[in-house]
Protein backbone atom coordinates (compact mmCIF):
# COMPACT_ATOMS: atom_id res chain seq x y z
CA UNK A 1 0.00 0.00 0.00
CA UNK A 2 1.39 3.45 -0.85
CA UNK A 3 2.36 6.38 1.36
CA UNK A 4 -1.01 8.11 0.84
CA UNK A 5 -2.82 5.23 2.49
CA UNK A 6 -0.51 5.44 5.52
CA UNK A 7 -0.86 9.22 5.78
CA UNK A 8 -4.67 9.10 5.58
CA UNK A 9 -4.77 6.71 8.54
CA UNK A 10 -3.77 9.66 10.74
CA UNK A 11 -7.23 11.13 10.18
CA UNK A 12 -9.59 8.16 10.26
CA UNK A 13 -10.41 4.68 9.03
CA UNK A 14 -9.14 4.11 5.48
CA UNK A 15 -10.27 1.65 2.82
CA UNK A 16 -8.80 1.13 -0.63
CA UNK A 17 -10.92 0.55 -3.74
CA UNK A 18 -14.09 1.07 -1.72
CA UNK A 19 -17.37 0.83 -3.71
CA UNK A 20 -19.25 4.12 -3.30
CA UNK A 21 -22.49 2.24 -3.87
CA UNK A 22 -22.12 1.14 -0.25
CA UNK A 23 -22.25 4.75 0.91
CA UNK A 24 -25.15 6.29 -1.04
CA UNK A 25 -28.87 5.76 -0.51
CA UNK A 26 -29.17 5.19 -4.28
CA UNK A 27 -26.70 2.28 -3.91
CA UNK A 28 -25.02 3.44 -7.11
CA UNK A 29 -21.36 4.40 -7.51
CA UNK A 30 -18.05 2.90 -8.55
CA UNK A 31 -14.91 2.34 -6.45
CA UNK A 32 -12.83 5.12 -4.92
CA UNK A 33 -9.06 4.75 -4.78
CA UNK A 34 -9.16 5.66 -1.09
CA UNK A 35 -12.11 6.16 1.25
CA UNK A 36 -11.50 7.71 4.66
CA UNK A 37 -14.12 7.96 7.40
CA UNK A 38 -13.48 10.91 9.73
CA UNK A 39 -15.26 11.13 13.08
CA UNK A 40 -13.71 14.25 14.66
CA UNK A 41 -13.91 17.84 13.40
CA UNK A 42 -10.28 18.51 14.25
CA UNK A 43 -9.19 15.55 12.11
CA UNK A 44 -11.63 16.59 9.37
CA UNK A 45 -9.91 19.96 9.10
CA UNK A 46 -6.59 18.12 9.20
CA UNK A 47 -7.36 15.77 6.32
CA UNK A 48 -8.73 18.64 4.22
CA UNK A 49 -5.54 20.62 4.82
CA UNK A 50 -3.45 17.59 3.92
CA UNK A 51 -5.34 16.89 0.69
CA UNK A 52 -5.31 20.55 -0.31
CA UNK A 53 -1.62 21.06 0.47
CA UNK A 54 -0.70 18.01 -1.62
CA UNK A 55 -2.91 18.93 -4.57
CA UNK A 56 -4.93 15.70 -4.35
CA UNK A 57 -8.36 15.17 -5.86
CA UNK A 58 -11.08 14.58 -3.28
CA UNK A 59 -14.71 15.09 -2.47
CA UNK A 60 -16.67 14.99 0.76
CA UNK A 61 -19.87 13.10 1.55
CA UNK A 62 -22.15 12.82 4.55
CA UNK A 63 -25.09 10.43 4.52
CA UNK A 64 -24.94 10.05 0.73
CA UNK A 65 -28.67 10.69 0.45
CA UNK A 66 -28.74 13.25 -2.35
CA UNK A 67 -26.10 11.86 -4.70
CA UNK A 68 -25.99 10.05 -8.03
CA UNK A 69 -22.37 9.00 -8.46
CA UNK A 70 -20.60 7.72 -11.57
CA UNK A 71 -20.03 3.97 -11.93
CA UNK A 72 -16.46 4.60 -13.00
CA UNK A 73 -13.41 4.42 -10.74
CA UNK A 74 -12.58 7.59 -8.81
CA UNK A 75 -8.81 8.06 -8.73
CA UNK A 76 -8.84 10.22 -5.64
CA UNK A 77 -9.90 10.35 -1.99
CA UNK A 78 -13.47 10.33 -0.71
CA UNK A 79 -13.89 11.78 2.78
CA UNK A 80 -16.95 10.62 4.69
CA UNK A 81 -18.03 12.75 7.65
CA UNK A 82 -19.45 10.85 10.60
CA UNK A 83 -20.04 12.21 14.09
CA UNK A 84 -20.69 10.48 17.38
CA UNK A 85 -20.74 13.78 19.29
CA UNK A 86 -24.04 14.61 20.95
CA UNK A 87 -25.78 17.84 19.93
CA UNK A 88 -26.07 20.54 22.60
CA UNK A 89 -29.04 22.71 23.54
CA UNK A 90 -28.69 26.18 25.04
CA UNK A 91 -31.82 28.15 25.95
CA UNK A 92 -31.91 31.85 25.11
CA UNK A 93 -34.29 34.80 25.01
CA UNK A 94 -35.42 34.20 21.41
CA UNK A 95 -35.45 30.41 21.52
CA UNK A 96 -32.92 27.63 21.98
CA UNK A 97 -29.71 27.12 20.08
CA UNK A 98 -29.22 23.51 19.04
CA UNK A 99 -25.62 22.90 17.92
CA UNK A 100 -24.34 19.81 16.15
CA UNK A 101 -21.33 18.65 14.18
CA UNK A 102 -21.93 18.22 10.45
CA UNK A 103 -21.94 14.42 10.63
CA UNK A 104 -24.91 14.23 13.03
CA UNK A 105 -27.99 12.77 11.38
CA UNK A 106 -30.90 15.09 10.65
CA UNK A 107 -33.19 12.50 12.22
CA UNK A 108 -31.29 12.72 15.52
CA UNK A 109 -31.89 16.47 15.62
CA UNK A 110 -35.61 16.06 14.88
CA UNK A 111 -35.86 13.61 17.79
CA UNK A 112 -33.90 15.89 20.11
CA UNK A 113 -36.04 18.90 19.24
CA UNK A 114 -39.28 17.01 19.88
CA UNK A 115 -38.03 15.79 23.28
CA UNK A 116 -37.00 19.32 24.24
CA UNK A 117 -40.31 20.81 23.08
CA UNK A 118 -38.63 22.85 20.34
CA UNK A 119 -40.41 23.63 17.08
CA UNK A 120 -38.96 24.20 13.63
CA UNK A 121 -37.83 20.80 12.40
CA UNK A 122 -41.12 18.90 12.23
CA UNK A 123 -40.98 18.96 8.43
CA UNK A 124 -37.67 17.03 8.46
CA UNK A 125 -38.99 13.77 9.93
CA UNK A 126 -38.08 10.82 7.74
CA UNK A 127 -35.52 12.74 5.65
CA UNK A 128 -32.21 10.83 5.58
CA UNK A 129 -28.74 12.31 5.67
CA UNK A 130 -26.75 14.58 7.98
CA UNK A 131 -27.28 18.14 9.18
CA UNK A 132 -24.23 19.20 7.16
CA UNK A 133 -25.75 17.78 3.99
CA UNK A 134 -29.14 19.30 4.83
CA UNK A 135 -27.61 22.77 5.13
CA UNK A 136 -25.51 22.34 1.99
CA UNK A 137 -28.57 21.43 -0.07
CA UNK A 138 -31.03 23.56 1.94
CA UNK A 139 -33.16 20.48 2.48
CA UNK A 140 -36.87 21.04 2.95
CA UNK A 141 -40.38 19.64 2.83
CA UNK A 142 -43.95 20.64 3.65
CA UNK A 143 -43.28 24.20 2.50
CA UNK A 144 -40.33 24.68 4.91
CA UNK A 145 -36.57 24.24 4.71
CA UNK A 146 -33.52 24.25 6.94
CA UNK A 147 -32.62 27.88 6.13
CA UNK A 148 -35.54 29.01 8.33
CA UNK A 149 -33.71 27.64 11.37
CA UNK A 150 -30.00 28.16 10.67
CA UNK A 151 -28.32 30.50 13.13
CA UNK A 152 -24.64 29.91 12.36
CA UNK A 153 -22.52 27.58 10.23
CA UNK A 154 -18.88 26.84 10.97
CA UNK A 155 -16.89 25.87 7.88
CA UNK A 156 -13.44 24.90 6.69
CA UNK A 157 -12.24 27.28 3.97
CA UNK A 158 -8.76 27.18 2.46
CA UNK A 159 -7.11 25.95 5.64
CA UNK A 160 -9.04 28.22 8.00
CA UNK A 161 -12.14 27.84 10.17
CA UNK A 162 -14.76 30.47 9.41
CA UNK A 163 -18.14 31.22 10.99
CA UNK A 164 -21.05 32.35 8.81
CA UNK A 165 -24.51 33.56 9.71
CA UNK A 166 -27.55 32.41 7.74
CA UNK A 167 -27.47 35.44 5.43
CA UNK A 168 -23.89 34.61 4.41
CA UNK A 169 -24.76 31.05 3.35
CA UNK A 170 -26.40 32.03 0.06
CA UNK A 171 -29.51 29.96 0.65
CA UNK A 172 -31.88 29.42 -2.26
CA UNK A 173 -34.39 26.78 -3.19
CA UNK A 174 -32.62 23.46 -2.48
CA UNK A 175 -29.22 25.10 -2.64
CA UNK A 176 -26.65 27.22 -0.82
CA UNK A 177 -23.31 28.77 -1.64
CA UNK A 178 -21.68 25.54 -0.39
CA UNK A 179 -22.87 23.72 -3.52
CA UNK A 180 -20.77 26.06 -5.66
CA UNK A 181 -17.53 26.40 -3.71
CA UNK A 182 -15.06 24.21 -1.81
CA UNK A 183 -16.19 25.20 1.68
CA UNK A 184 -16.81 22.20 3.93
CA UNK A 185 -19.35 22.45 6.74
CA UNK A 186 -17.94 21.47 10.13
CA UNK A 187 -20.85 22.25 12.43
CA UNK A 188 -24.22 23.99 12.50
CA UNK A 189 -26.27 25.81 15.11
CA UNK A 190 -30.02 26.08 14.71
CA UNK A 191 -32.38 28.52 16.43
CA UNK A 192 -35.57 26.67 17.38
CA UNK A 193 -38.63 28.10 19.07
CA UNK A 194 -40.30 26.65 22.18
CA UNK A 195 -43.60 24.90 21.47
CA UNK A 196 -46.12 22.50 22.88
CA UNK A 197 -44.60 18.99 22.98
CA UNK A 198 -47.91 17.29 22.18
CA UNK A 199 -48.53 19.54 19.17
CA UNK A 200 -44.96 19.07 17.91
CA UNK A 201 -45.24 15.30 18.20
CA UNK A 202 -48.63 15.26 16.48
CA UNK A 203 -47.23 17.28 13.56
CA UNK A 204 -44.23 14.97 13.30
CA UNK A 205 -46.44 11.88 13.29
CA UNK A 206 -48.72 13.38 10.64
CA UNK A 207 -45.75 14.33 8.44
CA UNK A 208 -44.19 10.91 8.86
CA UNK A 209 -47.46 9.21 7.92
CA UNK A 210 -47.65 11.32 4.77
CA UNK A 211 -44.02 10.58 3.86
CA UNK A 212 -44.06 6.84 4.57
CA UNK A 213 -47.20 6.39 2.50
CA UNK A 214 -45.36 7.66 -0.57
CA UNK A 215 -41.94 6.05 -0.08
CA UNK A 216 -40.64 3.10 -2.06
CA UNK A 217 -38.88 0.10 -0.59
CA UNK A 218 -36.23 0.38 -3.32
CA UNK A 219 -33.04 2.48 -2.93
CA UNK A 220 -33.30 6.07 -4.13
CA UNK A 221 -31.90 9.55 -3.57
CA UNK A 222 -35.25 10.92 -2.43
CA UNK A 223 -36.96 13.63 -4.48
CA UNK A 224 -35.03 13.80 -7.74
CA UNK A 225 -36.32 17.07 -9.24
CA UNK A 226 -36.87 20.50 -7.74
CA UNK A 227 -40.47 21.62 -7.38
CA UNK A 228 -41.61 24.45 -9.62
CA UNK A 229 -42.10 27.93 -8.19
CA UNK A 230 -45.65 29.13 -8.71
CA UNK A 231 -44.52 32.15 -10.75
CA UNK A 232 -42.89 29.74 -13.23
CA UNK A 233 -46.16 27.98 -14.00
CA UNK A 234 -47.07 28.48 -17.67
CA UNK A 235 -50.80 27.88 -17.34
CA UNK A 236 -53.68 29.30 -15.29
CA UNK A 237 -52.67 29.28 -11.63
CA UNK A 238 -56.34 29.21 -10.66
CA UNK A 239 -56.68 25.72 -12.12
CA UNK A 240 -54.03 24.28 -9.81
CA UNK A 241 -54.94 22.51 -6.55
CA UNK A 242 -55.40 24.89 -3.62
CA UNK A 243 -52.54 23.32 -1.67
CA UNK A 244 -50.09 24.22 -4.44
CA UNK A 245 -51.21 27.84 -4.34
CA UNK A 246 -50.88 27.92 -0.56
CA UNK A 247 -47.34 26.58 -0.63
CA UNK A 248 -46.34 28.65 -3.64
CA UNK A 249 -45.03 25.75 -5.69
CA UNK A 250 -46.07 22.98 -8.07
CA UNK A 251 -44.65 19.58 -7.04
CA UNK A 252 -42.41 17.93 -9.62
CA UNK A 253 -43.98 14.60 -8.69
CA UNK A 254 -47.41 15.90 -9.64
CA UNK A 255 -46.12 17.08 -13.02
CA UNK A 256 -44.58 13.67 -13.68
CA UNK A 257 -47.77 11.92 -12.67
CA UNK A 258 -49.74 14.09 -15.11
CA UNK A 259 -47.68 12.66 -17.99
CA UNK A 260 -48.07 9.06 -16.76
CA UNK A 261 -44.44 8.93 -15.72
CA UNK A 262 -44.91 6.69 -12.70
CA UNK A 263 -43.65 3.19 -13.35
CA UNK A 264 -41.54 4.21 -16.34
CA UNK A 265 -38.37 2.07 -16.61
CA UNK A 266 -34.87 2.42 -18.06
CA UNK A 267 -32.53 -0.49 -17.39
CA UNK A 268 -32.49 -1.03 -13.63
CA UNK A 269 -33.95 2.40 -12.85
CA UNK A 270 -37.63 3.16 -12.45
CA UNK A 271 -39.93 6.05 -11.58
CA UNK A 272 -41.47 4.91 -8.32
CA UNK A 273 -45.01 3.55 -8.39
CA UNK A 274 -45.65 5.40 -5.12
CA UNK A 275 -44.27 8.86 -5.92
CA UNK A 276 -43.64 10.51 -9.28
CA UNK A 277 -40.58 12.40 -8.07
CA UNK A 278 -38.74 9.33 -6.79
CA UNK A 279 -36.45 7.48 -9.17
CA UNK A 280 -35.54 4.14 -7.64
CA UNK A 281 -32.85 1.54 -8.12
CA UNK A 282 -35.05 -1.53 -8.47
CA UNK A 283 -32.67 -3.85 -10.35
CA UNK A 284 -28.95 -3.05 -9.90
CA UNK A 285 -29.27 0.25 -11.77
CA UNK A 286 -26.26 2.08 -13.14
CA UNK A 287 -25.86 5.84 -13.28
CA UNK A 288 -26.50 5.76 -17.03
CA UNK A 289 -29.84 4.01 -16.44
CA UNK A 290 -30.95 6.79 -14.12
CA UNK A 291 -29.72 9.56 -16.41
CA UNK A 292 -31.51 8.07 -19.41
CA UNK A 293 -34.73 7.84 -17.40
CA UNK A 294 -34.28 11.42 -16.19
CA UNK A 295 -34.08 12.68 -19.76
CA UNK A 296 -37.17 10.71 -20.79
CA UNK A 297 -39.17 12.11 -17.87
CA UNK A 298 -37.98 15.66 -18.54
CA UNK A 299 -38.99 15.34 -22.19
CA UNK A 300 -42.48 14.16 -21.32
CA UNK A 301 -43.03 17.03 -18.88
CA UNK A 302 -41.63 19.61 -21.29
CA UNK A 303 -43.78 18.39 -24.19
CA UNK A 304 -46.96 18.74 -22.11
CA UNK A 305 -46.25 21.76 -19.90
CA UNK A 306 -43.30 23.52 -21.60
CA UNK A 307 -41.51 23.26 -18.25
CA UNK A 308 -37.85 22.19 -17.87
CA UNK A 309 -37.47 20.07 -14.76
CA UNK A 310 -34.27 20.74 -12.81
CA UNK A 311 -32.54 17.98 -10.80
CA UNK A 312 -32.33 18.43 -7.04
CA UNK A 313 -30.00 15.46 -6.69
CA UNK A 314 -26.30 16.19 -7.20
CA UNK A 315 -25.02 14.26 -10.23
CA UNK A 316 -21.34 13.50 -9.78
CA UNK A 317 -19.17 12.53 -12.75
CA UNK A 318 -15.39 12.30 -12.92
Amino acid sequence: MDTLYTDLKMFGKVKANEPLSKHTTFQIGGPARFFVTVEENEKLAGVLNYLNDNGLDYFVIGGGSNLLISDGEYDGVVVKIVSQAKPTVVAGENGSLVSAEAGVSLGALVNLASKEGLSGLEWAIGIPGTIGGAVRGNAGAMGRDISYSVNEVRIWRDGETVKLNAQECGFGYRESSFKFNKDVILSVSLLLKPGDKAEILATIQNNLKHRVGRMSTHPSAGSFFKNLKLNQWKGDVGELPELFRQRGSVPAGWLIEQVNGKGQISGGAKVSDEHGNFIVNFDNAKQEDVLKLVEEVKERVYNKFKIELEPEVQILNY
